[in-house]
C-alpha cells in the first residue's frame, strides 16, 4: 500500500514538473523585438535599460543601451519587473525641485556677496545682507524651478510577466503545485 502511494506521488510529481516546464516555455512576453525596456532583477543594483532582442524559451535576451553595450540574458523567474518606454513626459518633479534648490542657493550666495561688496554712492544708504540674500535666493529658486520644468523625462509602463507553475515539496508527504507571479 505504501509502495503504491510512493509510486503515485512520484508519478504526479513528474507530470507536474513536465506541465510546469511546458507551460513556462510557451509563455511569452508581449514585447516586440527592438523595444526599449527597463528590467529590474534582484541581482542587479540598478535597473537595466536595454533593447529587447528575443525570448528563447524561459530566457529573455536584451542588448544594453549606453556605454556598456553588452548582451544580457535573464530567466523569466529572475525578473522582478519589466517596463517599456511610453515616450517623453514633461515637467519632471525631481528636476523642478533640483532646479529650485540649485537656483535658490546660487541666488542666495549672489545676493549676500552683492550686498557685502557693493558700495552705494550715497553714504546714508546700505544694503541689508539678509534681505538682499532672501530676495535674490527666491528669485534664483523661481528661475531654477522654471528651468527644471523644461526638462523632460522618460515615462515607463509596466509589462505583465507571464504566470508560471511551480511544484514545491511540502513537509510530510507529496508535493504542492502553485501558480506564481
Amino acid at each position: 500500500m505504501r509502495l503504491k502511494a510512493l509510486v503515485l506521488s512520484l508519478g504526479l510529481a513528474c507530470v507536474a514538473h513536465n506541465v510546469a516546464a511546458q507551460t513556462t516555455s510557451n509563455a511569452s512576453l508581449p514585447i516586440q523585438a527592438g523595444t526599449r525596456v527597463r528590467v529590474t532583477t534582484p541581482t542587479m543594483v540598478s535597473p537595466l535599460i536595454a533593447n529587447f532582442l528575443e525570448q528563447r524559451g524561459d530566457t529573455v535576451v536584451f542588448i544594453e543601451d549606453g556605454r556598456g553595450r553588452g548582451v544580457w540574458s535573464f530567466g523569466l523567474a529572475q525578473i522582478d519587473k519589466i517596463e517599456t518606454t511610453a515616450g517623453e513626459t514633461g515637467r519632471s518633479k525631481s528636476a523642478m525641485k533640483k532646479g529650485a534648490l540649485i537656483g535658490g542657493a546660487i541666488g542666495l550666495a549672489t545676493g549676500l556677496i552683492f550686498a557685502s561688496t557693493f558700495d552705494p554712492s550715497s553714504d546714508n544708504r546700505k544694503y541689508s545682507r539678509m534681505q538682499t540674500g532672501i530676495v535674490t535666493g527666491l528669485a534664483g529658486a523661481g528661475f531654477g524651478f522654471f528651468i527644471g520644468s523644461l526638462v523632460s523625462t522618460e515615462r515607463w509602463v509596466s509589462v505583465p510577466l507571464p504566470k508560471q507553475f511551480t511544484n514545491l515539496p511540502t513537509v510530510g508527504a507529496g508535493f504542492r503545485i502553485g501558480l506564481g507571479r
